[in-house]
Order: structure tokens, then C-alpha cells, then sequence
């Protein structure tokens, strides 16, 4: 597997990144209005769909100005779909890779959205610490929201190559009442949970994407990961592809993904 831990020449590396996406930005209008600049059709077509018509990251609050924490930004459609179903909310995003950050901070802008704030950021147990982000190695096929700091996540990791990115702890970010949290970190999700059970006791509802893999397995971190949130007075509901599921009826393959749900 390959893999840079050297620092980065962060002018060098702003410079490739306007380059690069300067050279393979898309922009779409959709229906609802909104105008996204992004890469990866297919990619697009797919977190699209999910997020604004299968809808799974909705929750209701009674606050018409929730403080929304999404780890795992992407280019903003969480973000967007977040500002569609409370426009008065305040948002905290975070994103590590910087190429797709600055998408993500275009679609902010482009959409005129306020009240958000990203932080080209990592996840994880440390804090102001460097971690490695495993990247698509072919920039022009690659999905950006498979991005992962866990080395042995996906079958293809070859694919990947390492760069180095500054991380944090969201505890760090949980300083008072927060109605929802969307946790998508590409197998991150258990390990950052954990770090901050003592502080998710605030939050009203958590939505996080499970991603199984055989060390997750063995691990057993799914199981893990309702015990966290079950201890901190959630009740959960898992769904795989878009559909309820139950604990003794999970999918047989090595690697895969669902969508837990956490609400009181």
C-alpha cells in the first residue's frame, strides 16, 4: 500500500488542487434549485439520491434553528439538504480531503448559505494531531467520499494512496445542546463515537453510516457501537438499502454498509 507521511507544501498543494479542479469541475442545477459543482457523475447521481429523495438523514426537532454537526461533508449535499429542511439552522461541517473541500465550500457559496461553517479536518482519537487519509490513487475515476483513515477498510486499498491531513476530536465540537449529528467517516464511525459517549448525552438524535469490514468484524464494532449509543439513552433502528433490518438478518458480504439511526 502506498502511503505519504511527509509534511505537505500547503502552497504547492492549494495550487494542484485549483488546478485539478479547474480541470474536472461539473456544475448541475437540480430541481429543488440548488446548484452543485462536483467531479463524479455517478458518484453524484448515487449520494444524491440517498440524501434528497431517500431522505436518510431526516429528523425532526422543535428548535426552527438546530445546531447540526455533519462529519463528513463531501461536496455539501448533506449540507444543502440540512439548509432545505431548516433554514435557520447552523451547521458545522468537516472535511478532510482539500481537494474536495473546496468543493465544498464553493457549494456553499454558490448556494448562498449561512450559518455554516467547514473545517478541512479529520476525525479521530487525537487531537491537533496529523492522520493519514487514503485517497483514491485515479483522481479522474475515483469516488472522494470513499476517503478513509483506516488502512485496511476497503478490498481495494492498492487503489489508495495516503496523504497526510490535521485531525481532531469531536468532543472537542460538543460544547452545548446539538439536535442532530450526521457520523459518515468511512469506518472512523465507532472510534470517534466512542471518544464522545461522555459528551453525546446533549444530542438529540445521531445518524451514522456503518461500514463492516473483516476487522470491524472481529471486532465486533457494530454491536460496540449500539452499546454506546444505547448507553447514552438512544433507542436505534438499522436500515440496509433503505430498507429496515435487524440485527440477525445482516448481509453475508465481507464489506458493507448501514445506516443506523439513533433517536430518543
Amino acid at each position: 500500500m502506498k502511503s505519504n507521511s511527509h509534511p505537505i507544501d500547503k502552497s504547492r498543494l492549494r495550487n494542484e488542487v485549483s488546478r485539478r479542479n479547474r480541470l474536472l469541475l461539473r456544475t448541475k442545477t437540480f430541481a429543488n434549485g440548488y446548484k452543485i459543482s462536483y467531479r463524479n457523475d455517478c458518484e453524484l447521481e448515487v449520494l444524491y439520491d440517498d440524501i434528497f429523495t431517500k431522505n436518510i438523514y431526516f429528523f425532526e426537532t422543535e428548535n426552527p434553528a438546530p445546531h447540526i454537526i455533519d462529519c463528513g461533508g463531501h461536496i455539501g449535499l448533506a449540507v444543502l439538504y440540512f439548509k432545505s429542511l431548516y433554514p435557520r439552522s447552523r451547521v458545522l461541517t468537516f472535511e478532510p480531503n482539500p481537494e474536495t473541500f473546496s468543493l465544498l465550500n464553493r457549494n456553499i457559496a454558490q448556494n448562498s448559505l449561512h450559518g455554516v461553517e467547514a473545517i478541512n479536518m479529520a476525525l479521530s482519537h487525537g487531537d491537533n494531531e496529523d492522520a493519514i487519509l487514503y485517497v483514491g490513487e485515479n483522481f479522474l475515476e475515483a469516488w472522494d467520499s470513499t476517503d478513509t483513515i483506516e488502512p485496511d477498510l476497503w478490498d481495494n486499498m492498492d487503489q489508495y494512496r495516503g496523504i497526510s491531513v490535521p485531525s481532531a476530536r469531536l468532543s472537542s465540537y460538543i460544547n452545548a445542546k446539538v439536535e442532530f449529528i450526521k457520523l459518515d467517516i468511512e469506518g472512523a464511525e465507532y472510534d470517534v463515537l466512542e471518544e464522545s459517549k461522555a459528551k453525546i448525552g446533549s444530542v438529540g438524535a445521531i445518524t451514522l453510516e456503518y461500514h463492516q469490514s473483516a476487522r470491524n468484524l472481529a471486532e465486533r464494532k457494530l454491536e460496540k457501537t449500539i452499546a454506546v449509543l444505547s448507553a447514552a439513552g438512544f433507542r436505534y433502528e438499522l436500515y440496509s438499502q433503505a430498507r429496515p433490518i435487524s440485527l440477525d438478518s445482516l448481509p453475508k458480504d465481507s464489506v458493507y454498509q448501514l445506516i443506523l439511526r439513533a433517536i430518543r
